[in-house]
């Protein structure tokens, strides 16, 4: 990976974590405050909710902070190291955390207090099933790292 490719990506890194942080600190309070008065009936689900969606967006903000060291790693050439499948860890649980929690508020929103229009159902099925492949498709990536160490380590013995 180029430095050019780096630089690029840690921009947009920073530009999605502070659109991250926006949207926690004004975007949605702002959003759930209209929604409650819209619909008083549901306006003592807009903190609990609210506090699920900003864990969610936090544990989104892990997983790009896990992606920055991985992108210095790659920097530094010492990605194919055991650290490097400690920050893929965090990655993994960021991501399974998320999506029980996004799965949870489905549910309890489409059983607990039968308030879930169908395009929210639909967004957060979709946002379910999404989080759950890229879990999975992040252990896959872990088990191809773990096996390209394993690679580099008999290669460095053998030179």
């Amino acid at each position: 990976m180029g430095r050019t490719m780096i630089a690029a990506l840690r921009v947009l890194l920073v530009l999605l974590i502070v659109g991250m942080v926006a949207a926690q600190l004004w975007f949605l309070p702002v959003l759930a405050g209209e929604v409650a008065e819209a619909n008083p009936e549901m306006a003592w689900l807009r903190w609990p909710l609210l506090g699920i969606v900003v864990l969610v967006i936090l544990g989104a903000q892990v997983t790009l902070a896990a992606v920055w060291v991985l992108l210095s790693m790659v920097e530094r050439d010492a990605v194919f190291s055991t650290r490097s499948l400690g920050w893929v860890d965090v990655i993994i649980v960021a991501t399974v955390i998320d999506t029980v929690l996004v799965l949870g508020m489905n549910v309890f929103l489409a059983f607990g207090v039968h308030a879930n229009p169908p395009a929210l159902m639909l967004f957060l099925l979709a946002a379910t099933v999404g989080g759950a492949a890229f879990a999975l498709l992040m252990v896959v990536m872990k088990n191809l790292l773990r096996k390209a160490s394993t690679f580099q380590a008999e290669l460095s013995e053998v030179i």
